[in-house]
């Protein structure tokens, strides 16, 4: 199904998401006896925010800009919605300062990241705060809260910064509603730490299952290699905008990776993708490797070329498919070209001098030895970088 395309499941969702931002508001309103116009008030808000949720979603969705399971038929946002606006009702009824407002933060970025995910976690926690009927240094407090987890949860995702997330997820949950609590009342509340000390539990129990909720939307998800090699898709359309150079070294990569799987029968489409997103890590700086998986794990892309991006030059991993070694391959020698002055190529006796001592030098290192290379593919390779225009 593209992109553009009616779907009855995806209306049907935001149906419920519209019904549940009617009579979650009017359930909790209930449980707190609010008055009918705060009740009103609170039923028009959610609906205004969620219209204009709606309309953003959707203008990304047409654009392609949405890179998880909210860009098919809504199956994720509507879990995380319905959880978040749930939690929100639920966390109103507590004192204030004392809900676990962290957690939506985690919870939303969790799964969808970037724009969506901040979007929805600090419009969560303005509900929270609004349904609690507290003041500003409530609603600052649950804002800030919603923010951190925000943060975290991306950082948490790298293995080595987990302790550290650890430790500020824990401090963070009571620091804030603490200050914040001393600011509306100027003093300290003693239950008020020990509510936000229990509530940190839940924030780290939600951050845990953050990296598996992205694993498994990815499983039932994975993005094919036509989707991310369109012209408008948006990791392609941000490196064009990061820099023309790297863009354009990219496409060359892509093409003659391309050429060469086609020359020796392996998967085509997956080298020219490989050798079109071998450097997106710089995309986010160094370490660019790190960088690059972490990116395409995000975005859901296929294990084989998740693969092809952590053996990037053999520097972490020897190239183990094919279609690694071709990308490394068709990488190094562009580069050459892209280094070395024209003039040296001014003869096709040149060119096979570079190509043929830079594969010969990699080759002698051991580099393909576990990609499955044969002698008579490598020397085909070589033959067809001779003659590959791209290259001239």
């Amino acid at each position: 199904m593209t992109e553009n395309a009616f779907s009855v499941k995806r209306i049907g969702k935001l149906a419920l998401m519209l019904l549940c931002s009617i009579l979650f508001p009017v359930i909790c309103g209930i449980l707190q006896n609010a008055r009918l116009d705060h009740l009103i008030l609170w039923v028009v808000i959610c609906l205004i925010l969620f219209l204009c949720f709606v309309l953003y979603v959707e203008r990304e969705r047409l654009s392609g800009n949405l890179t998880r399971g909210i860009s098919n038929d809504y199956s994720l946002l509507l879990f995380i919605y319905l959880s978040c606006l749930a939690a929100a009702c639920l966390f109103s009824l507590l004192p204030v300062f004392w809900a676990p407002i962290m957690s939506i933060g985690i919870l939303c970025n969790g799964a969808f990241q970037s724009k969506p995910g901040t979007i929805l976690g600090v419009y969560f926690a303005l509900l929270a705060a609004l349904f609690s009927e507290g003041g500003e240094y409530v609603m600052a407090a649950y804002v800030l809260l919603s923010l951190a987890g925000l943060f975290l949860t991306e950082l948490y995702m790298e293995e080595k910064l987990r302790l550290w997330v650890v430790v500020l997820t824990v401090c963070l949950s009571v620091i804030i509603p603490v200050c914040c609590n001393y600011l509306a009342t100027n003093g300290l509340a003693v239950w008020t730490l020990f509510a936000s000390l229990s509530g940190s539990f839940l924030s780290l129990a939600v951050l845990s299952f953050m990296p598996r909720l992205r694993q498994r939307e990815c499983a039932s998800e994975e993005i094919s290699l036509d989707t991310i090699m369109d012209e408008q898709y948006h990791l392609r359309k941000d490196i064009e905008r990061y820099s023309t150079v790297d863009y354009n070294h990219a496409f060359r990569t892509s093409q003659v990776a391309a050429h060469l799987a086609a020359g020796i029968g392996a998967d085509e489409k997956l080298a020219r993708a490989g050798g079109f997103y071998y450097r997106v890590g710089k995309l986010e700086g160094e370490p660019f490797i790190e960088n690059g998986v972490r990116l395409a794990q995000d975005n859901c892309f296929s294990k084989r070329l998740v693969d092809i991006l952590e053996e990037y030059n053999g520097q972490k991993r020897l190239p183990g498919s094919l279609e690694s070694a071709i990308v490394q391959i068709a990488d190094m020698i562009v580069t050459k070209f892209d280094l070395l002055d024209k003039d040296t190529f001014s003869s096709n006796w040149n060119r096979e001098i570079v190509i043929y001592q830079s594969m010969n030098e990699k080759s002698a290192e051991g580099l393909y030895d576990q990609s499955g290379l044969s002698m008579n593919q490598f020397l085909l390779i070589r033959d067809l970088l001779v003659k590959e225009e791209l290259l001239v």
